[in-house]
């Protein structure tokens, strides 16, 4: 019997022949979207002209990777009411967890072996915990470890991406990967949620 990937209000679990529920995540602390934006504009909102805008996306990839969603407005930038808007989206999942297709490539080829860290953005205010995974033959990350404990998904929210892979001489993938990634994600399961691909160069 295949297992399936089966949801309830708020929670995915796996069901299926021998295949027992994975545990409990520990309740995320309480969730304010209004603080949360707040958090977010004091640090990356640098002219403090009430947008995260430019330059600004810049250094906050996981936004700049979603603006297509959460600017409403089309004018290359987000507001507060926008932001607000989109983390208050998350709310209802917020103490689940949400299946998300996650691969890394390196010029063009699945990586294999990778270890792939989903840090939370600062503004998400601990409601999210930091999650692990390990990349397979085909560049897929299939499960992860969140606070000790393998997991079949990712809490919904902004993330900062390292991956991280030595090769047989000890060499490390660009430091623009991990030590000063550059990469972001958002994890959301709404209406627009796409694949998280990693495409990563060695040049």
């Amino acid at each position: 019997m295949r297992a399936l990937l089966l949801t309830v209000p708020g929670l995915l679990f796996v069901a299926g022949c021998g295949s027992p529920a994975p545990p409990e995540i520990p309740p995320p602390a309480p969730f304010d979207a209004t603080a949360m934006v707040e958090a977010a504009f004091t640090e990356y909102d640098r002219n403090k002209n009430g947008f995260i805008e430019g330059s600004e996306l810049d250094v906050f990839p996981a936004l700049k990777g979603v603006l297509g969603g959460v600017d409403a407005n089309r004018d290359g930038k987000v507001s507060k009411d926008e932001l607000r808007a989109r983390f208050e989206s998350y709310s209802a999942a917020n103490t689940g967890l949400i299946s998300v297709p996650v691969s890394v490539t390196l010029d063009g080829v699945p990586l294999a072996d990778a270890t792939v860290q989903f840090v939370p953005e600062a503004c998400m205010g601990g409601t999210i915990q930091e999650a692990t995974g390990k990349s397979q033959a085909n560049g897929t990350v299939p499960k992860f470890v969140i606070d000790g404990k393998e997991q079949p998904g990712l809490q919904p929210g902004l993330y900062r991406v390292k991956v991280t892979r030595s090769d047989a001489g000890g060499k490390n993938l660009p430091v623009r990967y991990n030590v000063q990634t550059t990469l972001g994600a958002e994890v959301f399961g709404g209406r627009g949620s796409q694949p998280l691909l990693f495409a990563l160069s060695s040049r």
